[in-house]
């Protein structure tokens, strides 16, 4: 048996989850005790992987929607109720070995130059996140910083917002503060040398792990779990789903030409068009107008609210995606991945641009075209493909994750 010191993953919301359940799952199955803080308002009780979770003994679940950040005076006063002393007891009580973060902030190296105000304004009013790393370093329990997330381009996009950190950064994303973890990992090297290499922090404590919520054994098991998605059946002149998610119109994509597109899909006879969001929907909205004049198309279907992404994937033929990562999925699952390379900024590469695994379409017509066939093509993806994005899958990811977590508690 394990000891029965706990293994702590703070969360948000349901991108975080989707990320680092396999990294869970793996530390479950190796019998230690785990405690997920769910540090917001996200209903906990609709998620299909927190259930899966949940039927382990050793899992315990914390749901903290007074930790939320926000602006108004009741959130900053609720904010003082998950103060650094109550957090340090939340960390205590279970005998935490290691604390685990999705991507962010980490903590100021300058701590000692803070004055009094400052000492206690970080003490009852930061951010829970923020606030769970600076108690870990008085407790003495390391952090580590895991992806949320899993990037296919091979260049940094120079967004607005990127170019405003840009700016006022002498040229570098300010994230400097990254470096207090005691490991900040990510999925490739690629995109390993792209962030660090942008930006301000000093790459010593960053590793390559590979990709966990990508790897083959999480694909198998996920898929088993993902719930069924209610979807009207084809009709009998529809030969193929095909499944579309929105992209984030601020990674410089084309909106005009993807409504384009997608209304001449929803014109197409022979498939059954279901148009999904984000699962960070702020970035991928549409007008009500817009709504309309896509739902009224005759092959038009929208993914009912809340459907999980792999429910749908799960469901369709063929997936279309500018750039998410979920992408990966439809690979590993012998989907037909077709990747609108037209929609996006000529200045934006991606692994496929290098390594193929996507039929990468330069217009309209040509997707059209390949949806209006009674056979699909099939992607060809390359062993080389699969070990530089998602990594060395003969290791078992997920599994590696785990191992690496647990060597850092015993250093």
């Amino acid at each position: 048996m394990r000891s029965t010191k706990a293994f702590i993953f703070v969360l948000r919301g349901s991108a975080d989850i989707d990320q680092m359940t396999p990294v869970i799952w793996q530390c479950l199955k190796h019998d230690e005790h785990v405690h997920v803080v769910v540090a917001s308002d996200f209903d906990t009780t609709s998620d299909f992987r927190l259930k899966f979770l949940q039927a382990y003994p050793n899992f315990t679940l914390h749901v903290l929607p007074g930790a939320r950040f926000g602006t108004s005076f009741m959130q900053k006063l609720r904010r003082v109720l998950w103060n650094q002393t109550r957090v340090r007891r939340l960390l205590k009580k279970p005998n935490a070995q290691i604390c685990v973060f999705e991507w962010g902030d980490g903590i100021w190296e300058d701590q000692s130059h803070h004055g009094v105000l400052a000492k206690f304004k970080r003490w009852a009013f930061t951010d829970f996140v923020l606030q769970a790393q600076y108690a870990c370093a008085d407790l003495a329990i390391p952090t580590v910083s895991l992806p949320h997330g899993h990037s296919t381009k091979t260049m940094l996009i120079k967004s607005d917002r990127v170019a405003e950190a840009f700016a006022a950064n002498n040229g570098k994303l300010p994230f400097a503060n990254r470096n207090s973890f005691a490991k900040y990992v990510f999925c490739s090297g690629y995109h390993r040398d792209v962030i660090v290499g942008n930006s301000t922090m000093s790459g010593s404590n960053v590793e390559v792990w590979g990709t966990a919520r990508f790897s083959p054994e999480w694909i198998e098991q996920l898929y088993k779990i993902a719930p069924l998605v209610n979807l009207p059946s084809l009709r009998s002149n529809q030969k193929h789903r095909v499944l579309m998610f929105l992209p984030k119109w601020h990674n410089l994509v084309n909106k005009a030409a993807t409504l384009s597109l997608l209304t001449a899909l929803g014109k197409l006879e022979n498939i059954q068009l279901v148009i999904a969001g984000h699962v960070r929907g702020a970035d991928t909205q549409l007008t009500a107008s817009e709504t309309a004049e896509l739902a009224a198309l005759p092959s038009v279907v929208f993914a009912p609210q809340g459907s999980a992404s792999v429910s749908l994937i799960k469901t369709s033929d063929v997936l279309i995606d500018v750039d998410a990562s979920i992408a990966l999925d439809a690979i590993q699952l012998g989907k037909l991945y077709v990747r609108p390379k037209y929609l996006q900024d000529a200045s934006v590469q991606t692994i496929y641009d290098t390594l193929g695994g996507a039929i990468q379409a330069s217009s309209e017509q040509e997707i059209v075209a390949l949806l209006s066939t009674a056979v699909l093509p099939t992607n060809v993806v390359s062993p080389t493909f699969t070990e530089v994005v998602i990594g060395d899958v003969a290791s078992n990811i997920s599994k590696q994750y785990y191992l690496k977590l647990k060597a850092l508690t015993q250093r």
